[in-house]
């Protein structure tokens, strides 16, 4: 199950959360609740305690970082995972033997790209790892290794170098991600999935879920009670003032 619930009253939004932690009968079970980062942790840790007067057995975890290791569990069978195409200083490392060996390294040159240097493996390990989270679809086409016309010319070099890093990594046994998404979904039974994923999950997100964390969900949902409390800013709206009304006015009131 995946309930969603979206406010810009960030007050709604705790109460909420607090209705849920209270409804937890078994008080020896720990309440995971998924956030951006550690701020609204501190933030969520005191007003939860306001609400509901004591705050335990609540564990806090980051969003992608709780998801990417339960997607590293239901794949891996070893504790110690050597690659992961998830964390940017292996994408980097990766990057660097690329461009290292000549032979692989070519059509980089050949597109006129600037990569005999570490500050671009860096830079492409944090575009790669945005278009995973942010263009997983884009990555899945590149995976398929169909021909594409309408690619841009900045993707076709970069669809080849992300087929290269995904050479390297099939050497170390690791999956590329159109394999571990279709792995999720193709393990259906509950079981199986009890012992990575707890009963049921809160998020708290003043963030848009990205499209990977998504995928994720609906692969999950279900297997376990998923609560999303999404708050959302509310856009001010900006008042349209004539410039020759206001100098008017100003004439009015000296």
């Amino acid at each position: 199950m995946l309930k969603i619930y979206k406010s810009n009253q960030i007050n709604f939004l705790l109460n909420k959360i607090c209705k849920k932690i209270i409804s937890n009968k078994n008080i020896l079970t720990n309440e995971i609740i998924l956030i951006n980062d550690n701020y609204i942790k501190q933030w969520l840790e005191i007003n939860i305690s306001h609400k509901i007067d004591i705050c335990m057995n609540i564990q806090y975890f980051l969003i992608s970082k709780f998801f990417i290791n339960l997607i590293e569990k239901i794949n891996y069978t070893q504790k110690n995972i050597s690659l992961s195409i998830f964390k940017k200083e292996h994408l980097k490392w990766i990057l660097m033997s690329i461009i290292h060996n000549n032979h692989d390294s070519l059509f980089l040159k050949e597109s006129k790209i600037l990569y005999k240097n570490e500050e671009f493996c860096s830079h492409m390990a944090n575009i790669f790892t945005k278009y995973i989270f942010f263009q997983p679809n884009l990555i899945y086409q590149w995976e398929k290794k169909e021909k594409n016309n309408f690619l841009l010319s900045s993707h076709t070099w970069q669809k080849q170098l992300w087929n290269l890093i995904i050479e390297k990594i099939k050497i170390f046994k690791q999956k590329n991600l159109t394999e571990i998404i279709n792995n999720i979904y193709e393990k259906k039974k509950k079981n199986y999935f009890s012992k990575f994923i707890p009963n049921r999950i809160l998020i708290f997100s003043q963030n848009p879920i990205n499209p990977f964390i998504k995928i994720i969900l609906h692969a999950i949902k279900n297997f376990t009670s998923i609560y999303l409390f999404q708050y959302q800013f509310e856009k001010k709206k900006i008042k349209y003032i004539n410039p020759i009304f206001s100098l008017f006015k100003k004439k009015i009131f000296l």
